[in-house]
C-alpha cells in the first residue's frame, strides 16, 4: 500500500511539472503557402522575435520551386515572410541547413536549376536578421547535377558547404569558403557508386565530420544504401571513414559534435533480424570509435520508415532526436507521426513521444519532424511537414511544433505516469524484477534467466545519472537510502537485452 510520504512526493513533483507547463509556450500548427502547395519545413531557429523558419513549396503562379522564409512570434503568429523564386526552381537545403551566424543573420546552402540541360548548381544564401536575402553565390558548372544540402559557419568566420556533385559520377561535395562565399578549396569524396550528402559539422580541432549515403561501401552493395561517416581535417584531407548498416536500406541524417570532442549521429537502420526500420543513433569518439549505438524499438505495431532526421546533445550530456514514427495496427491504416526520443548519456531511452496536430486523424495523414533545435526556455522548436489525407483537408504544408523540455506539446501533458506499487514481486522470465517499489532504501533486483552481469543505473527526472552499481548475480540487494525522495528511472542492459522502469524512493 502506498503511504502518505509517497503521495506527498508525487504531489511535489507534479506541482513542479505543472508549474513548468503553465509557463511554457506551445505551437502545433500548419503554415500553408499563400500562393502555392507542397510546402515542407526544413529549418526552425529561435531568435529575439520568436522563430525563423525556412521551407520550400511549389508556386501556383509559376509552377516552380520557391524558398520561403517565415518569421513568427513565440505563439506562432506570422510576423512577416519573404519568398525567393521566379521562373526557375530554387531549392532549400536539407533539414537543419539554415545556420545562425555569429556576426548576425543566417546562411543556407541549397540550389537552383539553370537553363543548361535543366541541371542544378549549388547556391549559398545569405540572409539578414529578418530573412531578407543579402546576397547569393553559386557553385558548380551547370553541366551535371550539383546542389547544396547542408552547411555550417567555420571557426574562422567562413563557411563549410556540403552537397551532391555528379560530374558525371555521384560524389560527396565539400567546399570551404571565406565569409563572403569565395572558394578557398573544394573536394569530392566517395565512389565509384552512388553517394548522397546529408549533414556536415565543424569539429573543435578545426576539421569537419559529415554523413551521407553510400552504395560503394558496406553490406549488399551496390544494391542497397549504407551509412558513410567521414572526418576530414581543415584542408579537406581524409582522417577516417566509417561505414554502418545492414543488408537493407539504411539512412544517414544528422551528425553533430559532442562536448567530449566526439560525435553523435542520427538516422535509421533496417535490421536484418526483423526487417524493421528503426531510429538509429551512434555515439563516437574523436577517432571514430563507437562508444555506443542504439536503435529503440517501436512501442507497438509495424515500424517501417521510422528514424531520426535530427539529433543533438544537451548541456547535461543527454541527447534528443527528432524524426518520424510509422505504425500500423489492426484498426487503422499506417500513420506517420512526428517522433521525439530523449536519451541519456549512454543512449538509453528516457522518454519517447509522438505528435500530430489535434483533429487531424485521417488514415494516411502523415507528420514528419525534419529539424529540431533547443530554445531558451529549455524546450525545443521543430520544423516539419504535414501530408493530409481524407477526411483531413488542405495541401501538403509546413508544420511548426514547439514542445517543452519534457516533450509536452500542450498544458494537458504530464511526465508522470502510473507507477505500480510492487511491494513483492515474482520474477517474470522476460523482465527485470525490482522491489519493493516504492522503497525506503533497500531494493532487491532479480535478473532474468541467462542474463549476464552489467551495471544497474538510476537517473533522476532530468536524465542525470545518480547511481551506478555492477550486478554480478541473479539475486541482488542495493542500498539507495542516500538518494533524495522522488521518482527515478532505472536502466539495466546486458549483452542481449535492455530493461527500464521507474523506482520511487520514499
Amino acid at each position: 500500500m502506498i503511504d502518505t510520504k509517497y503521495i506527498k512526493s508525487l504531489l511535489i513533483i507534479s506541482f513542479l511539472l505543472i508549474t513548468q507547463l503553465c509557463t511554457a509556450q506551445f505551437i502545433n500548427q500548419r503554415f500553408p503557402a499563400t500562393d502555392g502547395w507542397g510546402g515542407t519545413g526544413f529549418n526552425a531557429i529561435e531568435n529575439d522575435s520568436g522563430y525563423i523558419t525556412v521551407s520550400g513549396y511549389i508556386s501556383t503562379i509559376t509552377g516552380k520551386q520557391n524558398v520561403r522564409v517565415v518569421q513568427t512570434d513565440f505563439s506562432g503568429t506570422v510576423l512577416h515572410e519573404n519568398i525567393f523564386g521566379d521562373t526557375i526552381n530554387y531549392y532549400v537545403g536539407y533539414q537543419n541547413s539554415l545556420t545562425k551566424l555569429a556576426n548576425g543573420g543566417y546562411a543556407m546552402f541549397g540550389g537552383l536549376s539553370t537553363s543548361i540541360n535543366s541541371e542544378s548548381v549549388g547556391v549559398l544564401y545569405r540572409f539578414n536578421d529578418v530573412g531578407d536575402v543579402i546576397w547569393t553565390k553559386t557553385y558548380g558548372d551547370s553541366l551535371y547535377f550539383q546542389t547544396g544540402r547542408h552547411m555550417r559557419q567555420t571557426l574562422d568566420g567562413g563557411f563549410i558547404l556540403f552537397g551532391d556533385n555528379a560530374t558525371p559520377s555521384e560524389y560527396l561535395w565539400v567546399i570551404k569558403t571565406d565569409s563572403l562565399g569565395v572558394i578557398e578549396w573544394e573536394q569530392t569524396y566517395g565512389g565509384p557508386n552512388y553517394e548522397g550528402a546529408a549533414h556536415i559539422a565543424v569539429c573543435a580541432d578545426g576539421g569537419y565530420v559529415f554523413s551521407g549515403n553510400t552504395k560503394s561501401l558496406g553490406p549488399n552493395i551496390p544494391n542497397e544504401v549504407n551509412i558513410r561517416i567521414m572526418k576530414i581535417d581543415s584542408l579537406g584531407n581524409e582522417e577516417f571513414t566509417k561505414v554502418f548498416g545492414e543488408d537493407g536500406v539504411d539512412s544517414p541524417w544528422a551528425v553533430e559534435p559532442t562536448q567530449d570532442g566526439g560525435f553523435i549521429f542520427g538516422g535509421s537502420i533496417k535490421h536484418d533480424i526483423d526487417d524493421q526500420t528503426k531510429p538509429y543513433a551512434i555515439k563516437m569518439d574523436n577517432l571514430g570509435n563507437v562508444a555506443w549505438e542504439t536503435s529503440p524499438p517501436p512501442p507497438s505495431g509495424n515500424s517501417g520508415s521510422t528514424g531520426f532526421n535530427a539529433i543533438l546533445e544537451l548541456s547535461d550530456g543527454s541527447f534528443v532526436g527528432g524524426g518520424v514514427q510509422f505504425e500500423t495496427d489492426s484498426l487503422t491504416w499506417g500513420k506517420r507521426n512526428g517522433l521525439v526520443i530523449k536519451m541519456d548519456a549512454n543512449g538509453d531511452t528516457l522518454w519517447r513521444k509522438q505528435y500530430r496536430i489535434p483533429g487531424m486523424d485521417g488514415n494516411g495523414t502523415d507528420f514528419h519532424i525534419n529539424d529540431m533545435r533547443t530554445t531558451s526556455d529549455g524546450g525545443f522548436i521543430c520544423a516539419g511537414v504535414v501530408y493530409p489525407a481524407a477526411p483531413d483537408t488542405g495541401t501538403q504544408d509546413m508544420w511548426l511544433l514547439k514542445i517543452d523540455s519534457n516533450g509536452c506539446a500542450d498544458s494537458a501533458c504530464s511526465l508522470i505516469t502510473s507507477i505500480p506499487n510492487t511491494q513483492n514481486s515474482s520474477l517474470n522470465t522476460n523482465s527485470l524484477a525490482v522491489y519493493p517499489n516504492p522503497t525506503n532504501g533497500i531494493v532487491t533486483i532479480e535478473l532474468p534467466p541467462k542474463s549476464t552481469s552489467a551495471s544497474f543505473r538510476l537517473l533522476n527526472i532530468n536524465g542525470i545519472e545518480v547511481f551506478n552499481q555492477n550486478i554480478n548475480s541473479s539475486y541482488n540487494q542495493i542500498d539507495v537510502s542516500h538518494l533524495s525522495k522522488g521518482i527515478y528511472f532505472y536502466r539495466y542492459r546486458d549483452k542481449k537485452q535492455g530493461y527500464a522502469g521507474k523506482l520511487v524512493v520514499q
